[in-house]
């Protein structure tokens, strides 16, 4: 063999390649990999390492028609037209020269043997049929002149994928100018003849006149409906900045419509409003139309009154497939105060855990809190308060009433508050520790959150037990019996019970009990909102032999005070 000869893959032996059945043997399928039109005989023999398995590797897929050599001296190929030219020596013909006007025609008609086929001259089913030594016109062609098979097939081939890239491409413009055409329609099609639909399947879902100002289709980030300007109510009490509708197809369907869910962003309801939803009705409802089965809240807020809401509210409300309230929760945005809601015969009922939650207008924090409550259009009570509060446990409940301004009342009681962490946060001029249990009542009218506060009245019958009273020393004071005053100083005791009547003005107690041991005392005090402190308590000494009491004046401003006895 020809070292220097070049091969090249027909046709067959590219397909050969991609399905492994058609050449199983392990040495002819190596080879038939490794030949690339560019390497000789040689350089596959160095490559591979075994030049006469590559030789005979070569001379067999010659012969099947999966490699054809680029260089027509190969000996196969010239063995086999050595053959031809010698079995007849006859003029090279075209097979149409066998039908052509120009010349003398065949005493007989070909046999399907003898005419040459473009498809079975690289046929895996047997050597590859080359043209006859008669294919040339007046014998003007030689065999060493005649262009490789493979060359004929590679041109027709070429031939037949022009006019496909042609059509691929055709077919690539049609399908992106109808996509740009669509796009075009969704962004810019009259969204607002649906307006007056919306609003009637809107009015229908919550169970009140609904407007809508505007409806749009938003592609990013994903595509939905946007409806902005919505007001709720027959004077629009309530309103809605934005609504997004996830599953805009579904509105193009025939009712019952199904809608995954809905965003809802910046409502603002008031309180009647809110309660007079339709899925918060209880009883049997029975939905028409669509069917929405999540609705999901951010950026809300609930409107009492002109300075109080509850604002930044963000929440999520479930369906069951029949329409009908699964769960509503509602969350604020610290996620310090989570409410479930569901439906009751007077409102809308409600579920109540806080963690860490800071009522707004006070200093106070509420560590934990489990209650349960009732909203309705114009009141918000909250019962079995049951809460974690400056160190000890509160428990009680609690009514806010807004129906003539606001106004609020509630009940409770106390068990091992800190007294240091209470006077922080309600009376920062009172120095004094200890836990305080006891029971209270409260109640306050105002114009505002803050004034609601600032007004309120309350009574507390407490006890603090173990405790320091700083700024007074009243046991020195009836020690020096009137010889000079007390100044600062501190009074520890085992127990201090009180009745306290706070109102906005004043704190006022008038039964004032105290046990330290050797030295108890009694009396009262009133307490001005500016610190300002005026009292009078009976001091008793007890010793191993007598028992002395001695009249104590308290006065000045907390948390400094002076005491003076006298006799």
């Amino acid at each position: 063999m020809n070292t220097n000869l070049i091969y090249a893959k027909t046709l067959a032996g590219d397909e050969a390649v991609r399905q492994s059945t058609r050449v199983v043997q392990r040495n002819l399928r190596m080879v038939l990999v490794q030949v690339d039109g560019k390497m000789s005989v040689q350089e596959l023999s160095a490559k591979i390492g075994n030049p006469r398995l590559v030789e005979a590797a070569l001379r067999e897929l010659a012969e099947g028609g999966y490699i054809v050599p680029l260089q027509p001296d190969d000996p196969v190929w010239m063995e086999r037209l050595g053959a031809e030219e010698g079995s007849g020596h006859q003029e090279l013909q075209q097979p149409m020269s066998q039908f052509s006007v120009f010349g003398a025609k065949p005493s007989a008609p070909p046999t399907s043997q003898e005419l040459p086929s473009a498809a079975s001259n690289f046929s895996s089913f047997g050597k590859p049929i080359l043209p006859t030594s008669g294919s040339g016109v007046g014998g003007g062609f030689k065999p060493s002149m005649m262009p490789p098979p493979f060359q004929v097939e590679q041109e027709a081939v070429s031939e037949v994928r022009q006019p496909v890239r042609l059509r691929a491409r055709h077919f690539g413009l049609a399908f992106l100018t109808i996509g740009l055409l669509g796009i075009g329609t969704l962004l810019f099609y009259p969204y607002e003849r649906f307006t007056s639909e919306l609003e009637a399947a809107a009015s229908q879902f919550v169970g009140m006149p609904v407007s809508i100002s505007r409806v749009g289709l938003v592609l990013y980030p994903v595509p939905h409906l946007k409806l902005t300007g919505i007001n709720l109510g027959r004077n629009g009490e309530g309103r809605v900045d934005e609504v997004r509708i996830s599953s805009p197809w579904a509105l193009l369907s025939h009712a019952p419509v199904h809608i995954s869910r809905v965003d809802v962003s910046g409502a603002h309801l008031p309180p009647k409003q809110l309660s007079a939803l339709a899925f918060f009705q209880a009883g049997e409802r029975k939905p028409e139309g669509g069917v929405i089965r999540k609705l999901r809240l951010e950026h809300s807020e609930v409107l009492v009154a002109e300075t109080l809401s509850f604002s930044d509210i963000y929440g999520e409300i479930n369906f069951r497939a029949d329409g009908e309230l699964e769960k509503a929760t509602f969350e604020s945005n610290d996620r310090s105060l989570l409410i479930e809601a569901k439906p009751v015969s007077l409102g809308i009922g409600l579920n109540i855990e806080g963690r860490a939650w800071k009522p707004a207008g006070t200093s106070a924090v509420f560590a934990s809190l489990q209650a349960n409550g009732v909203l309705q259009g114009d009141k918000l009570l909250v019962q079995n308060i049951d809460t974690t509060f400056l160190g000890g446990l509160l428990r009680g409940n609690w009514l806010l009433d807004w129906s003539k301004g606001l106004s609020m009342a509630g009940d409770g009681t106390l068990s091992r508050i800190d007294v240091r962490k209470l006077s922080a946060a309600f009376a920062p001029s009172l120095k004094m520790e200890g836990e305080l249990s006891g029971a209270f009542k409260v109640r306050a009218n105002g114009r505002s959150w803050e004034g609601l506060w600032r007004n309120m009245e309350a009574s507390l019958s407490a006890e603090v037990s173990r405790g320091t009273l700083h700024g007074l020393d009243l046991g020195e004071a009836a020690r020096r019996n009137g010889t000079s005053d007390v100044r600062g100083g501190a009074t520890k005791f085992d127990w201090l019970r009180a009745t306290l009547q706070l109102t906005p003005k004043q704190i006022v107690s008038r039964d004032v009990r105290m046990d330290a041991g050797m030295v108890t005392a009694a009396g009262q005090f009133v307490a001005e909102r500016d610190g300002q402190l005026e009292g009078n308590m009976v001091v008793a000494l007890q010793s191993s032999v007598a028992r002395t009491n001695v009249p104590v004046r308290i006065f000045g401003v907390l948390p400094d005070l002076t005491a003076a006895g006298h006799k």
